[in-house]
């Protein structure tokens, strides 16, 4: 009997030998299992384009939240706030001076639960973010987690081309030199919120102040700030800017200059001159009471006004003097740094200033024996024609920028303002116009042409890797996975999504302005290519019907992807602005030598003011309404391209409130005989 039990004994310690040892493996197996998990966890972490950090919010007593800790934060988190090895440590610590509004949003996340997102400035970190907060865990332990990125870059972008716009408006409501210099100059401290803004002209070498606008209580000189700044002078007719910080303490002022910068209360500088042809011909000054750390963009936005500024100025010096007698207007215009002609509406050049005729290397004798139209580049010809035609025609003046081309065979990119000349019955019977040599601008246009074509080419490969990344991320996912990763995944493929249309708009927009956008025209059933993109768009909304209303068409020689491309930035403006659903007309008829494609919608509508512009490149309309809607304001100036380049046209035609109706036309396909 002994041995029979010491035999289930030895039996059952076996078993549960064996059973541990399975134990161990179990364990060993779910350790490694949940390493594996974790290097997936953390990889995909630091794969988010945007900053990601988990907080830890600290409240008081009262539960009133008086900082937070951070507790893991992605690798992107650095880049996007400037703050190093922030892990254990509180936001007071990092930044004593970051504003109770982050702390009480934290706060009332972590305690009530509700999610936020929200875009604001932090001041003491210099950045203003869009942040996407929400808690996580236990709410006993208070913490929350931050999707967030920053966007000061775009909101400086935004707030310039909001300046940039109420400058033109104004600029474009005033003829008169002295009411645009004194207009600039409040609009420009207004903007800047600084206590002084100059104008000045240089006129032998002397900077000399044109507009002075002051806030109320400071010194006021018309000689000031400049007779008394050497350094800054010499700056100036250097044709360099001048940034002064502190001028108590900055070292490349001068004793004389510093202490005049102290008298006038001008602590802090900024002046931009303009520069053409080589030499200062004028610029613009700001300055403030106390020190300032002058940004990029502030310095930005000077020089553009300065540079506007400056146009207007001599634009409406030239109009004021064509006003003049015809001896005077000859002997003033001569004198003027634009180049002004006076042509018949043949073309033919019956005046020509001494300036314009140095601009081309001409004699004014010779230029009154030529036409206008010899002096313009090939390219650029038929679309002067068709300008010029139109001021024939209704008796509008336009402004226009183009290409001429000196005697010496050299090319000069100018803006001229063209303007009718009526005879005494009111028809027109002239032109005069007056051109400003902008290839320095242009050029620069140029440079950041081709910047964009590079960086954009460069992005093409990373961002593919991380596309098929985030889509091999999202394959792996299964019903397991944390709800908050197949929620970060999900958001990363669309914002990569996103990113990879933003790279081939810049792309487009990089062979546009480089001539290198070509076309594969073929013979083109215009019908049956709209039918297709319709249905496509119609998959893409399910609050808009879109009807397709079509007229039988003769064939049009296009490129089918370009067109299609064309057709689907339009359809998809017309969903975008009629947020509130509706339809959606689509509709084509033959007029003749060409035919015509209008798409409607029944949205938000166009502002009167904006509807010359919403094909310019990176123009956006600056309403309410639209300020949810996407976009940097390249699909419409591409859109247009496109059709151009197939000799065609596009426009608008839109009512604020009621809808829009973009249309273009295409010439038929002719066989040639």
């Amino acid at each position: 009997m002994e041995n029979n039990d010491d035999s289930v004994l030895a039996a059952s310690l076996e078993a549960s030998l064996l059973d541990l040892r399975r134990a161990e493996e179990t364990i060993k197996y779910q350790h490694r299992q949940l390493y594996r998990m974790e290097v997936r966890y953390n990889e995909l972490f630091n794969s988010l384009g945007d900053a990601f950090c988990v907080i830890e919010v600290l409240f008081d007593n009262n539960d009133h939240p008086v900082d937070y800790r951070f507790l893991k934060v992605n690798s992107v988190f650095e880049e996007q706030t400037g703050i190093r090895d922030p892990l254990g440590r509180t936001m007071r610590e990092i930044a004593p001076e970051h504003e109770q509004h982050w702390f009480d949003t934290y706060g009332r996340i972590a305690l009530t639960g509700e999610s936020l997102r929200f875009e604001h400035r932090a001041e003491a970190l210099g950045r203003f973010y869009d942040v996407y907060a929400f808690r996580i865990g236990d709410p006993k332990d208070a913490q929350v987690a931050i999707l967030f990125k920053d966007i000061a870059e775009r909101k400086r972008r935004e707030e310039l081309q909001a300046y940039l716009l109420r400058l033109s408006d104004t600029l474009r409501s005033l003829s008169d030199a002295v009411q645009i210099q004194e207009a600039v100059t409040q609009l420009a401290m207004d903007q800047l919120a600084a206590d002084r803004c100059y104008y000045c002209e240089i006129e032998n070498g002397n900077a000399i102040i044109r507009s002075n606008t002051v806030r109320s209580n400071l010194p006021l000189s018309s000689n000031a700030p400049f007779s008394n700044f050497t350094i800054v002078t010499n700056a100036i007719n250097a044709g360099q800017p001048f940034v002064v910080y502190d001028a108590h303490t900055e070292p490349a002022l001068d004793e004389v200059s510093r202490q005049a910068c102290i008298q006038f209360q001008a602590i802090s500088l900024i002046v931009i001159p303009v520069v053409k042809e080589g030499k200062p011909r004028g610029g613009l000054g700001v300055a403030c009471c106390a020190p300032r750390k002058w940004d990029a963009g502030e310095m930005e936005l000077v020089r553009e006004t300065a540079e506007r500024t400056w146009i207007a100025v001599e634009q409406a010096k030239a109009g004021e003097a064509l006003r003049e007698s015809e001896e005077n207007y000859r002997s003033i215009v001569n004198q003027s740094i634009a180049g002004i002609l006076k042509v018949c509406l043949g073309g033919n050049i019956m005046f020509t200033n001494d300036q314009f005729s140095s601009m081309l290397g001409y004699s004014g004798s010779e230029l009154l024996k030529l036409n206008v139209n010899d002096l313009i580049y090939a390219e650029d010809q038929e679309r002067n024609r068709l300008a010029f035609t139109a001021l024939v025609s209704a008796g509008t003046a336009y402004e226009i920028e183009k290409r001429l081309v000196r005697k010496d065979g050299g090319m000069v990119w100018v803006n001229n303002h063209i303007s009718p000349i009526f005879d005494k019955r009111g028809k027109v019977e002239a032109a005069t116009i007056v051109s400003i040599d902008i290839s320095r601008q242009k050029e620069l246009e140029r440079q950041k042409d081709e910047f964009i074509g590079i960086a954009s080419h460069e992005l093409k490969t990373p961002i593919t890797s991380i596309k098929a990344y985030g889509e091999i991320l999202a394959g792996l996912m299964d019903k397991s996975t944390a709800p908050i990763i197949v929620q970060l995944v999900t958001k990363m493929n669309a914002q990569v999504i996103r990113l990879v249309k933003l790279i081939y708009s810049l792309l487009n927009t990089s062979r546009i302005s480089g001539g290198q956008l070509t076309l594969q025209l073929e013979p083109v059933d215009l019908n049956a290519l709209l039918g297709e993109h319709v249905l496509q768009g119609q998959l893409t909304t399910s609050k808009h019907h879109i009807a397709f209303v079509e007229q039988q068409l003769p064939l049009v020689f296009a490129d089918t992807e370009r067109l299609g491309q064309v057709v689907d930035n339009l359809l998809s403006n017309a969903i975008k602005y009629a947020p509130k659903g509706g339809d959606i007309l689509v509709r084509t008829e033959s007029r003749g030598n060409y035919v015509r494609v209008s798409i409607v919608d029944f949205g938000m509508g166009i502002p009167k003011a904006a509807q010359e512009k919403i094909f310019d490149r990176f123009y956006r309309v600056k309403e309410a309404a639209t300020e949810a809607v996407s976009g940097i304001g390249l699909g419409l100036y591409i859109c247009r391209e496109i059709i151009e380049k197939h000799q065609g046209r596009m426009g608008v035609e839109s009512v604020q409130d009621e809808g829009s109706t973009f249309y273009f036309e295409l010439p038929i396909y002719r066989i040639s005989e």
